[in-house]
């Protein structure tokens, strides 16, 4: 937005009265003082009232800059809050799978140990089957030589 009040003089353009005065009553003499001090006051009066306006057309200006602004600093700070929620909504579903993710593996651990305690209880009777039968195929195989060697 262009400085607009800055570029205009800061000092109204108030015309050198008596100058105007005295070329008045030269050009007509027969024109009253008075008369002329109460269109002195108009002129006056009219470019006050004129300087006034353009000062508060420059106001108005930045009121409406003042509010355009506090509106934009009202959506960013919504915008910054919507923000911070999203994250702390963020924040707390991975906190939340973190937990599962936690529980799982526990879970997982708890499964491990109970298998390894099956497997220990059931491993020596499984090694010892494993051994009879070796002894029983070995057996057979002592059989069966004694078999093929009689014939």
């Amino acid at each position: 937005m262009p400085n607009d009040f800055n570029s205009q003089n800061s000092t109204p353009d108030i015309p050198n009265m008596n100058s105007n005065l005295n070329n008045s009553m030269q050009q007509n003499p027969n024109i009253d003082p008075g008369m002329m001090a109460a269109t002195n006051e108009e002129l006056i009066e009219t470019i006050i009232e004129e300087k006034w306006n353009d000062l508060i057309k420059d106001i108005n200006k930045i009121i409406n800059w003042k509010n355009k602004t506090e509106e934009k600093v009202l959506k960013m700070e919504q915008q910054m809050k919507d923000l911070k929620d999203q994250f702390d909504e963020l924040h707390r579903a991975v906190i939340g799978k973190i937990g599962d993710y936690d529980k799982n593996i526990l879970n997982v651990g708890a499964e491990v140990k109970a298998m390894e305690k099956v497997f220990s209880n059931v491993l020596p009777v499984f090694v010892n089957n494993v051994k009879e039968l070796n002894e029983i195929t070995k057996k057979f195989k002592i059989v069966k030589t004694v078999k093929t060697t009689k014939n």
